[in-house]
């Protein structure tokens, strides 16, 4: 159970915690509301705070996303990071802005809608059942209290409001929704021709003068890349492993919390009667207790329950179904309601139950609950979950030793191998881009070369290379960038130059074919003049996809042609040069009905975005806002 809740804290929850729920928000750090007052802010707007650690967590996140995107490594340029930084930055200001403005324009999240919403998390969920045990212990395995928990998911809701609000009153005009559906709908009858560099690859011929020449205006582009080996201390759960024996008395107690949670899942189909009783005077009370168990009686000498449901119930909700409440859970009721259902067997008829809504006699109709599986069966897994979670702790702990002896000793690795029991290993040569063994992982390469690291000689920080597997590494053999010598990219630069020649020469036949088009020539005898490929896609519109995609966005960029004349255009396309031959331009622009408003619906949030983004901008503008610029 704790590992799932670890689990959770950092997956579904982790984000809910983070991020604003809004899609088109969806980068933006919620932050801390409550914390970092000690700390210099990372920005101010109006009196609202935005700390260095919020900005710092989404600077992280959006780091995280970014690897992604490039496929786990980031460009390595100042500027990429400065503007990663700032688009942070302001999007935890546009966050703030939006908050301000939703909570002046009275947009409120009542209490049972937000109970509501997370309920309908699944990271509270346990086989799609709301679980209140593990909502309190996954929020506070975070560090973080219920209640501000639920102060932030709020405030995010705000937020969301508000920009609903915004999308359901984008719209388009008629005139508006008229012409993007002539365009949508607009196709365009056109030839073109390709020139393949491929095809001029044998004529391309280069000299050594070319060669060398070409080699000395570029002699940065043929470096050996620095490179190093480091020494590191490794540690992984699975060293753990064969150190960990199983407690018996532990895994009992597993067992008992298992046995526990089931018990707690079962759910119970009820019906009652009751007799209000929300007076204090005794009278009053005991006359509701007599006509209560004048009600039982009858019950027991054969009367159906349903009939006196329908008849004497009190409970507007239930009494028309007979008294039927349905499918019960623990914590659903009143205690006093739920103690003496959950103590009934099937069939059985409760004696009169009083609680805080008047006097009750319970019928238990079914009972739903999934079978508990003996110690003996579960004792396998459970044993192997508390092997998982005796590791998780120590690994937590030696990985705080490792990263505490670590700083501590940064100039040798020794102390940190001696604290842990472990060795000193060595990888092999690796650089920025690529290694082997420990280096194969980008956070290594990237820890190595850090300047801490590679310039001043200091053990790296911790680094979690995976899951419950960590390293401190420090330089063991550093070998700088240099020259590679003209032999060893000879023909690689030959190659460089001829794949050059060949696309100056695919891009010249194909300005040699326009010349003669304008000129008059048919598109036929141009392509057999110029070797040139031809292909004729006949009229399509905007979505067609068998259609190169370079060729189909200059086509639909080009200007109506004159009635009866074709309109001719050079590009430049990925395998060389093409020119394209547009002969009419058409608009269908009858739609149903259904079609436009399918069409409306996509533009309108497309407008919605437009008019949102405006909206920051002017809150902006309107705002006082400070930033750090050391950051």
């Amino acid at each position: 159970m704790l590992q799932t809740i670890h689990d959770k804290s950092k997956g579904i929850l982790g984000i809910v915690i983070v991020i604003l729920i809004g899609a088109t928000f969806a980068l933006w750090g919620i932050g801390d509301y409550l914390g970092g007052a000690t700390e210099k802010a990372a920005a101010k707007v109006d009196d609202m705070e935005i700390s260095q650690g919020e900005y710092e967590q989404a600077l992280a996140r959006q780091r995280q996303n970014m690897e992604q995107r490039f496929g786990g490594q980031l460009p390595e340029s100042p500027l990429f990071e400065q503007q990663m930084k700032e688009q942070v930055i302001e999007q935890l200001i546009s966050q703030r802005v939006l908050l301000k403005m939703a909570e002046e324009q009275g947009y409120r999240i009542a209490d049972p809608i937000l109970a509501q919403r997370i309920r309908n998390m699944e990271a509270f969920q346990q086989d799609g059942v709301f679980m209140q045990d593990n909502y309190q212990a996954i929020v506070e395995s975070t560090g973080m209290a219920v209640k501000e928990f639920e102060n932030r998911f709020r405030q995010d809701l705000k937020i969301q409001q508000l920009q609903d609000g915004l999308s359901a009153s984008a719209f388009l005009g008629k005139i508006e929704l008229e012409l993007i559906n002539r365009l949508q709908r607009q196709q365009r009858d056109f030839a073109y021709l390709s020139f393949s560099a491929a095809d001029y690859m044998n004529g391309a011929e280069v000299t050594e003068a070319e060669i060398e020449e070409a080699y000395e205006a570029n002699r940065g582009r043929y470096m050996h890349p620095e490179s190093m080996s480091v020494s590191y201390v490794e540690l992984t759960a699975e060293s753990m492993a064969k150190e960990v024996d199983v407690d018996e008395e532990a895994v009992r107690r597993m067992y008992d919390d298992y046995v526990s949670s089931q018990a707690g899942r079962e759910q119970r189909k009820a019906s009652h009667i009751l007799i209000a009783a929300s007076s204090t005077d005794n009278d009053e009370l005991q006359n509701k207790q007599a006509k209560a168990e004048s009600l039982l009686t009858r019950i027991q000498s054969g009367e159906n329950f349903a009939d006196l449901a329908k008849e004497l119930s009190d409970d507007p909700g239930s009494a028309s179904r007979g008294g039927d409440l349905g499918w019960v859970s623990r914590g659903m009721m009143v205690p006093e309601f739920e103690k003496a259902l959950f103590a009934l067997a099937k069939g059985a008829i409760s004696g009169v139950v009083k609680s805080s809504y008047g006097f009750h006699v319970i019928r238990l109709d079914d009972i739903k609950a999934e079978a508990i599986d003996s110690f003996e069966t579960k004792r396998a897994e459970l044993e192997t979950q508390y092997r998982a979670q005796i590791i998780e702790d120590r690994f937590y702990e030696q990985s705080e030793l490792m990263a505490t002896t670590a700083y501590e000793n940064d100039g040798s690795l020794q102390p940190v191998a001696d604290a842990l029991g472990l060795s000193v290993k060595t990888s092999p040569q690796f650089n920025r881009q690529a290694g082997t063994g420990i280096a194969m992982n980008e956070k290594v390469r990237k820890a190595a070369f850090d300047a801490a690291v590679k310039t001043d000689g200091r053990n790296s920080d911790i680094i979690e290379v995976a899951k419950q597997h960590a390293v401190v590494l420090r330089v063991n053999t550093h070998t700088p960038a240099k020259q590679k010598t003209l032999d060893e990219v000879k023909n690689l630069v030959a190659s460089t130059l001829r794949a050059e020649k060949a696309r100056a020469a695919a891009e010249s036949a194909a300005a040699d074919a326009l010349k003669r088009l304008e000129a008059g020539e048919s598109l036929v005898d141009v392509a057999k003049a110029t070797d040139g490929k031809l292909t004729d896609a006949g009229k399509i519109d905007r979505s067609n996809q068998a259609t190169d995609p370079q060729i189909l966005s200059a086509v639909f960029s080009m200007s109506k042609p004159a009635s009866g004349k074709a309109g001719y255009r050079q590009i430049e396309t990925a395998m060389g040069s093409a020119v394209i031959a547009l002969r009419a331009v058409e608009s269908n622009a009858q739609a149903s009905a259904e079609d436009l408003a399918i069409l409306s619906g996509q533009f309108a949030g497309q407008q919605a975005n437009l008019e949102m983004s405006a909206l920051v901008d002017y809150l902006k503008s309107q705002a006082d806002i400070n930033r750090n610029n050391e950051l």
